[in-house]
């Protein structure tokens, strides 16, 4: 009887708790923004969605052809080594 009882309960307690953790864990936050400057726009502009940055090498991080910059000052370059 406990076995049957375990067997039935124990998938949908795990579909549950999966479920659960799938939420809990948001890949696509955020944390920190990142900045930009466009002469054509006065001020440093924010970026709150993501960038386009490569994957390998040493090149910068660009957003809409601008170089972006981990700072609101634009002194320290956004760089993935």
């Amino acid at each position: 009887m406990k076995t049957k009882i375990l067997k039935s309960v124990l998938p949908v307690f795990a579909m549950v708790l999966a479920a659960g953790l799938a939420f809990a864990n948001d890949a696509n936050t955020f944390s920190d923004p990142d900045y930009y400057n466009n002469p054509l726009i006065p001020g440093v502009q924010v970026i709150t969605s993501g960038v386009d940055c490569p994957t390998s090498g040493k090149n910068p991080c660009l957003y809409n052809g601008f170089q972006v910059y981990d700072d609101m000052n634009l002194t320290v370059e956004k760089r993935f080594d």
